[in-house]
């Protein structure tokens, strides 16, 4: 009976041994097919693992021993050659930041394949390039008028043409990244062709200092104390055609509170607020202060721009019939089509004394309305010429203060 189990125990192990080897050996041919599948196939790639463009092509090359009968890239089928054992293939991408995954799947007559690649995304930055300090603008113009000293609606009008220089300039002193102090300055001032209408052209002079913050509470926010100087021409009393040299006229000193808050790249708003004090040289009728406060917004949609204003103005001045409110609407759309620029401006302004005017005994009532069409065209990033065509309308209930006028102007413009 002993020997019974023994042999019975002997019988069992040598199965079981058996099983194991033929496991062992499928296993090992299974690991041997699997091996020649691999070989038989190689997929290796051609372009870069890592790229600082999002946009480009992931390139890779298929070599086998037998044909070629389907090509997939993350599952899309791709073109392949009849009876081919080689491929080449580009495939259009726009990448995502960091690691983006292809997987390749080849089949062949005699077996198939899938291997993975991974391309990192990894945009280069750029470093932020600082504005130049001193920065401007120089504008050369020549405006032609046909009524140049606003005369009234059926009175002699006098057409003529002057010339005009501005120069602004501003220099700044970076406090850190987001907020720096800047002196600016302007200097403007016409020349009329015809000189008998010396005793119309204006010198005007401005500097200032101003602090700006780009990011205050979500804030680009501007403040700024500055001075205003205006001079003009007095007639030569023996000769009436000709005028002296410039003589100030009136003097002001300003401050003002600017912000501006941005939503994206489509849509801007501001808000300023300036007080000023001024002094009128020769008389003391218009000495006094001016307080005005402006709203305004910017939208862009393509290649349009819509801006628009709304100007608060009042003063209060020693002489009380010379003081008044008013309030200016400019809305304006401008087309780019590089180089070329196109405007069209419409502008506003309603203009109402506070008290009875001695010489008409009115209480005055100006309305203005001003009309522009213009275009402007870029020989480069500072340099542009343009011209304006411009329709003004005046109205008041003073008929001697209402006029029309149509004007021209073309300008060159450098910008450094």
């Amino acid at each position: 009976m002993y020997y019974l189990h023994l042999r019975s125990l002997i019988i069992l192990w040598f199965f079981v041994f058996m099983g194991v080897l033929n496991c062992i050996y499928a296993q090992t041919n299974e690991n041997e097919q699997s091996s020649e599948v691999s070989e038989e196939i190689l997929i290796f790639r051609t372009s870069p693992g890592k790229e600082e463009i999002a946009e480009g092509w992931f390139r890779f090359q298929v070599s086998t021993f037998s044909p070629i009968m389907v090509i997939k890239v993350n599952g899309f089928a791709q073109m392949v050659k009849p009876n081919s054992d080689w491929a080449e293939i580009e495939i259009p991408f726009y990448l995502k930041i960091g690691k983006n995954l292809f997987t390749i799947f080849v089949q062949t007559e005699n077996g198939e394949k899938e291997q993975e690649f991974i391309v990192t995304y990894e945009p280069q930055k750029k470093e932020r390039k600082k504005p130049p300090p001193l920065n401007g603008v120089v504008m050369l113009g020549q405006t032609n008028s046909d009524n140049i000293l606003s005369a009234q609606d059926g009175g002699s009008k006098t057409s003529a043409s002057k010339h005009d220089f501005l120069l602004s300039s501003a220099y700044a002193f970076e406090i850190n990244e987001e907020s720096d102090v800047s002196i600016n300055a302007v200097l403007k001032f016409d020349r009329h062709q015809n000189r008998s209408l010396a005793t119309e052209e204006v010198l005007f002079r401005q500097i200032s200092t101003e602090y700006r913050h780009k990011n205050l509470l979500g804030l680009d926010l501007k403040t700024g104390l500055g001075q205003s100087v205006i001079s003009v021409k007095d007639e030569i009393p023996s000769n009436p055609s000709k005028a002296g040299e410039f003589r100030e006229d009136l003097r002001s000193i300003y401050f003002f509170l600017d912000s501006k808050k941005h939503w994206g790249r489509i849509f801007s708003g501001s808000l300023k607020i300036q007080y000023d004090t001024q002094n009128k040289v020769k008389t003391n009728s218009e000495d006094g202060s001016l307080t005005l406060a402006s709203l305004g917004a910017k939208m862009r949609w393509e290649e349009f721009r819509f801006n628009g204003r709304i100007d608060a103005l009042s003063t209060q001045f020693q002489d009380s019939s010379m003081d008044y409110q008013s309030t200016m609407i400019d809305l304006a759309t401008i087309y780019s089509w590089n180089p070329w620029v196109f405007g069209f401006n419409f502008q506003n302004n309603d203009k109402q004394f506070q008290n009875v005017d001695p010489g008409s005994n009115l209480i005055l009532q100006d309305k203005k309305d001003e009309m522009a069409l213009n275009f402007k065209y870029s020989f480069s990033n500072s340099t542009l010429a343009g011209a304006d065509l411009k329709q003004i309308k005046q109205s008041s209930n003073d008929e001697t203060r209402s006029y029309k006028a149509n004007q021209i102007t073309v300008q060159y413009i450098w910008m450094f």
